[in-house]
């Protein structure tokens, strides 16, 4: 993941951290974190990581909550790619019973506005930023299925693209 965030444009990057961040700080935050309570689903373009939504679960609740992230590298964007990263993490965080989604953003990033907009996402300044948030309901038969399906696409695409 770490070579997916140091592709990123210097504004990429920017709108990711919300913020200037040094390479060394990417690895870091690539590479860190609680393993157990960070997940991160990837769109791959031939073979390469080209986009990455990022999952970090907050508190021990039985319904909790968590903080989103994503990015997608320029070349790429404009194309659903961010739209289908959102969704999909939508549907992850419902199936493992988050009750509430957020995201924060800087301001000037109108693509991750629109895409909040896009899922309603209950918008408010704070802090300089844009915060946004959605309750999420309880995971159903069709929640799972879709999360599974999603999965066995992405395994079934590669499978084949790999016996080309």
């Amino acid at each position: 993941m770490a070579d997916h965030l140091l592709r990123l444009s210097e504004h990429d990057r920017y709108m990711r951290f919300s913020g200037r961040i040094a390479d060394a700080s990417v690895r870091t935050h690539a590479y860190g974190g609680d393993t157990l309570r960070r997940h991160f689903i990837g769109a791959f373009v031939d073979d390469v990581l080209r986009g990455v939504a990022e999952f970090a679960l907050i508190g021990n609740a039985p319904r909790a909550q968590a903080e989103l992230a994503f990015s997608v590298e320029s070349d790429f964007q404009g194309n659903g790619v961010g739209t289908d990263l959102f969704r999909r993490m939508l549907v992850f965080a419902r199936n493992r019973g988050v009750a509430r989604v957020f995201i924060v953003t800087a301001p000037g990033n109108h693509r991750m506005r629109h895409i909040a907009a896009k899922f309603q996402l209950d918008a408010r300044a704070a802090d300089g930023d844009m915060e946004g948030r959605l309750e999420l309901v309880s995971p159903d038969y069709l929640s799972v299925l879709e999360e599974a399906v999603g999965e066995g696409g992405a395994l079934l695409q590669r499978s084949v693209a790999g016996l080309r």
